[in-house]
């Protein structure tokens, strides 16, 4: 099996006949093409399935190639039959330098593709097997709305209404989100709810968007009414990501006490988590001093390479591919790198605001706004071995928390986010954008 990755090496120049291009009533494009030496040869040894193979080359045509679409075919007597997706990418000039994903074990012949318009012409070049398995898939939604829910009512903190242990109201909140995906009627899904994850007592969740306020398993306070019979957070306060551990998710400076009760026969048990899942935000020139020009480029570099929606399966190869430069810039001791290792960091939580309660000893500072990227991993036990998944989650639209900093501080001169405004951010839609790789379902 050769390398993942190589240079495509042939000289072939030939005309073509008519084809059908990427539309109906494609007309003939007369071209010729130089494609680096060796191509036969290399693609006769086969190919190792999702991987991406380099193809460059020279076209020299009447039009100037608007498009070059990559298709693993099988050839029947004279004809060919598409038996993987059609892998199509911009083209500004005839100089080609693509890459094609083996996305199928049944095609015997590349199609290299030619479009320029409404005209098209093709090559085919024959393949040796394609072999191997996946390293894993990838997934992409270019919308995602995210709530900080309520408190949920529990007997733990509401025995008046829910007298009975390991009782409560459970809720439909989209807060959950699932970097592998949790399966839920059937159907795979990566954005979730409390009452959806019991139901899989909380198998592969990754994280929860909150709003930290209060201790969510406290009972009102005796003889207080309305915000005084509340236990508030004293140093933090706002919208946060954390992670699942029942220490995360109940930590004293989160508040979600009431996601990690029983309810009924199910809960969410660190046991079943994606408990090893990390973030690292990567803020845009705003952020001033701490703005890594370069690191932002390359993450933005990356966000662009990839499909807002992986449709087809050449799709999530190709996104898990190019995501997996991630871990080779900024996190490659993961990889065995001895010599200047580079190691990403991240935290189990990440917020939008930290020190914004009114005890902190220091003054707010922000964490992340819209246009940053947040790097998430999630590392997975496989055996003996340790497996590494990288997403980019970009910050689209935040809930506007601007004017809610009228609270003095009790630790200095500088005010923080006040307990009452503080409310608005419950049940508000905040929006991002996720390309991630994820594991292959078992």
């Amino acid at each position: 099996m050769k390398k993942t990755l190589f240079a495509i090496a042939m000289l072939a120049v030939a005309l073509v006949a008519c084809e059908k291009g990427p539309g109906e009533g494609a007309e003939k494009l007369d071209a010729t093409i130089a494609l680096a030496e060796g191509v036969e040869a290399t693609l006769a040894e086969g190919v190792a399935y999702g991987s991406p193979l380099a193809i460059k080359g020279t076209v020299t045509t009447t039009a100037p190639l608007t498009e070059v679409v990559l298709t693993g075919v099988a050839k029947n007597g004279n004809a060919y039959a598409a038996k993987g997706s059609a892998q199509t990418l911009e083209q500004d000039g005839n100089e080609v330098d693509v890459l094609w994903f083996a996305d199928t074990k049944e095609a015997t012949h590349l199609e290299v593709k030619l479009v320029a318009g409404n005209k098209a012409a093709s090559f085919y070049y024959a393949l040796g097997a394609v072999e191997g398995e996946l390293a894993g898939s990838a997934w992409a939604m270019s919308t995602v709305a995210l709530y900080a829910d309520n408190k949920v009512a529990h007997n733990v903190n509401d025995n008046v209404t829910y007298p009975e242990e390991n009782t409560g109201a459970g809720s439909d909140t989209k807060s959950f989100f699932s970097m592998h995906g949790v399966e839920i009627n059937g159907k795979v899904e990566h954005i979730l709810s409390l009452n959806e994850l019991l139901t899989v007592d909380g198998k592969n969740a990754s994280m929860c968007w909150v709003n930290c306020l209060e201790k969510t398993d406290a009972l009102p306070k005796e003889g207080k009414e309305g915000l005084d019979a509340l236990t508030f957070i004293g140093g933090q306060r706002g919208y946060m990501f954390t992670g699942m551990k029942k220490t995360s998710l109940g930590g004293g400076t989160t508040g979600r006490q009431c996601d990690t009760q029983k309810y009924g026969e199910h809960q969410i048990v660190d046991a079943n988590i994606d408990v090893n899942f990390t973030f690292k935000a990567i803020n845009g020139s705003w952020i001033g001093e701490k703005y890594k020009d370069e690191e932002y480029k390359f993450i933005d570099a990356i966000w662009l390479s990839i499909n807002d929606e992986l449709t087809t399966e050449a799709d999530k190869m190709r996104a898990f591919y190019q995501l997996s430069k991630i871990q080779q810039k900024l996190d490659n001791a993961t990889l065995g790198v001895e010599e200047e290792p580079t190691s990403l960091g991240g935290k189990t939580y990440l917020r939008r605001w930290t020190n914004a309660g009114q005890t902190s000893a220091t003054a707010p500072t922000e964490g992340f706004r819209a246009g940053d990227y947040i790097i998430i991993r999630s590392e997975r036990t496989v055996g003996e071995n340790t497996v590494y998944y990288y997403g980019l989650i970009q910050v689209l639209q935040l809930v506007d928390d601007s004017q809610m900093f009228t609270l003095p501080s009790t630790k200095g001169d500088w005010m923080c986010i006040e307990h009452s405004a503080a409310y608005e951010l419950f049940m508000k839609p905040n929006y991002f954008a996720v390309k991630s790789q994820m594991e292959i379902a078992k």
